[in-house]
């Protein structure tokens, strides 16, 4: 291998991954909000002839409504733990330099 290599993290790019996540997390969880406020009745709405398909319809957007639920808790979890790196990444960086100031 030529040249120099370096190897580090740049917290600020890592920080603002967190924030994306987090803008994405809340949009989806809005959206989920909108599924379940919003759903297809219990068969009333399919019409007199098909409320055996207006609950299946329901019960459709009640599960999408939680996959929603759930996808936007997740994405919410890794924005927590981006947001934990760059904080360990920066006590790290700085307990280093201080170790390093003091030898």
């Amino acid at each position: 291998m030529g040249g120099s290599e370096t190897f580090g993290v740049r917290t600020g790019e890592l920080g603002a991954l967190g924030s994306d996540y987090r803008r994405s997390a809340n949009t989806v969880r809005s959206q989920a909000g909108k599924v379940a406020r919003n759903g297809f009745g219990e068969g009333g709405e399919a019409g007199r002839n098909y409320a055996l398909q207006g609950i299946a319809v329901h019960e459709g957007l009640q599960r999408i409504s939680a996959w929603l639920a759930r996808w936007s808790e997740a994405t919410a979890a890794t924005a927590d733990a981006l947001g934990a790196a760059v904080v360990t990444y920066a006590e790290t960086d700085q307990q280093r330099a201080a170790e390093t100031n003091t030898r």
